[in-house]
């Protein structure tokens, strides 16, 4: 993993431990720095407009800033992006590679939504963005894609279409096959599918796909 955005949602510490152990480059989103600073790590950069973060927090960004190390950027509460947003912008500037969005979760759905929106952006770039937490991961797709069992992050593999549909899908691999399907909104077909062979390979000739893989 060449990039680990920490933003200000929920975050399970040993998956945290075990992806910044692979990290080359770290950002703290916000109140995503707080997440870092209890496991004693220093991010190189720090990006938000700190308006959820904790006053101790606030007050540590002028250590920060007196680092080298370490680029604090700090953003205006009123701006059309969210602080995610404006850090994985960051790390398509200074970063290669995957980039792993963690704390994108949690009870606010709109940022939710939000963040999975954003993974879109990674297409733009040629470069694959990752939404994780301890039960998901989730990522966004516009050609096919291979899911190794071995690597696979859980049981369960959802597919739904970001555009308004996925046209000539074919699933091979899968417990429920689907061969040169449509894939619309507004219904529920690609939930909870299963692999039944080491490999499932999802091909598509038109449209953009998110795709879920879920621990239950």
């Amino acid at each position: 993993m060449s990039c680990v955005i920490v933003a200000g949602g929920e975050v399970d510490r040993e998956l945290l431990a075990r992806v910044l152990a692979e990290a080359d480059t770290v950002i703290a989103a916000d109140r995503g720095l707080e997440a870092l600073q209890q496991m004693g790590v220093c991010p190189d950069y720090i990006i938000g407009d700190f308006d959820s973060a904790s006053e101790a927090t606030r007050a540590r960004l002028a250590e920060y800033e007196k680092q080298p190390s370490v680029q604090v950027i700090r953003l205006q509460p009123e701006k059309d992006d969210t602080d995610s947003e404006a850090a994985l912008q960051l790390a398509f500037a200074h970063s290669t590679g995957d980039i792993l969005l963690l704390g994108g979760t949690g009870r606010r759905i709109d940022h939710l939504l939000a963040n999975i929106s954003i993974l879109g952006q990674g297409l733009a770039h040629g470069r694959q963005v990752i939404l994780q937490d301890s039960w998901n991961r989730i990522r966004m797709i516009a050609s096919g894609c291979t899911i190794r069992r071995a690597e696979q992050y859980g049981t369960y593999i959802s597919l739904f279409p970001y555009s308004e549909r996925v046209e000539g899908l074919t699933l091979e691999g899968f417990k429920y096959p689907l061969q040169n399907a449509t894939l619309e909104g507004f219904n529920s077909l690609g939930v909870s599918n299963e692999l039944i062979a080491d490999e499932g390979v999802i091909t598509f000739t038109r449209g953009t796909l998110i795709v879920v893989e879920s621990i239950d």
